[in-house]
């Protein structure tokens, strides 16, 4: 009989859910791409807030300050960025890798567009993401997500998000992490083309009359895409093991953000 009866705190109480769940849905890979309609964010967004609200109810009620209102509602929305963005975390280490092996073993001169983003990256980098985008949706890395934005609310109450020196210092400590995921996705293809260029700096001393740039550069590129194909069971491995990671870090980030440590 009450279900068209809205409360002007039920739709404060709405509002502040979505500020955290659109913070999530424009940090978070796949959803934050350029190539998913804004429409579609939205729809996604409203539909989680609509399933999150009843596990909301009673954590907290709406500040009556308007401008405390409003401030709350920025933090809700950094609290949903901050759980997102260490997903991508994941797919920036898989760019700094494509970038870092491409240029090594050849693929650097031909530059495509990050479908997460603005920038180009090089080809392999971009057949990278896309490896990593499967292994994403196979792993549940997404669904992880999802359970921890419902988590949070009993860790970070409605407004109550942290974002003291001890979280960033948390936070930075990922960084770390992921730079590391770059350089040993990026390790094959490196180790690889220093030896390719060796074996092709011996060969133009042993014989000068061969032309190096015309047959070296081909030379590249056929091991790089060599490389390529036998790198593919370590890159599922490796990308499988860093969404682990992320999964089980991700209580520790809502234990900072609720100012419990971590």
């Amino acid at each position: 009989m009450n279900l068209f009866a809205l409360r002007p705190e039920s739709v404060l109480l709405f509002t502040w859910v979505l500020a955290r769940v659109s913070g999530l849905v424009v940090s978070m890979p796949v959803l934050s791409g350029k190539t998913v309609p804004v429409r579609i964010k939205g729809l996604i967004a409203l539909a989680l807030s609509f399933l999150l609200e009843p596990v909301v109810v009673g954590h907290s009620l709406p500040p009556r300050d308007f401008s405390v209102w409003v401030g709350s509602l920025v933090t809700e929305f950094a609290v949903g960025v901050s759980l997102g963005f260490s997903a991508f975390l994941v797919f920036a280490a898989v760019s700094f890798a494509g970038e870092l092996a491409g240029v090594q073993v050849g693929f650097g001169l031909v530059d495509v567009i990050n479908p997460l983003g603005l920038a180009e990256v090089p080809l392999l980098g971009t057949f990278q993401n896309t490896v990593a985008f499967l292994v994403f949706l196979s792993s549940g890395a997404h669904e992880a997500l999802i359970w921890a934005l419902g988590r949070s609310y009993a860790l970070i109450p409605p407004g109550g998000g942290m974002f003291d020196s001890v979280f960033f210092d948390g936070y930075l400590s990922l960084f770390s992490h992921f730079m590391e995921l770059g350089l040993t996705l990026a390790a094959p293809f490196l180790v690889g083309g220093i030896v390719l260029n060796l074996a092709m700096g011996f060969l133009s001393r042993m014989m000068p009359q061969m032309n190096l740039i015309s047959v070296g550069f081909p030379v590249l590129v056929l091991g790089g895409l060599g490389l390529l194909i036998l790198s593919l069971p370590f890159l599922g491995s490796v990308l499988s093991n860093a969404f682990s990671r992320m999964e089980e870090e991700l209580p520790g980030i809502m234990s900072l953000l609720g100012g419990h440590g971590g």
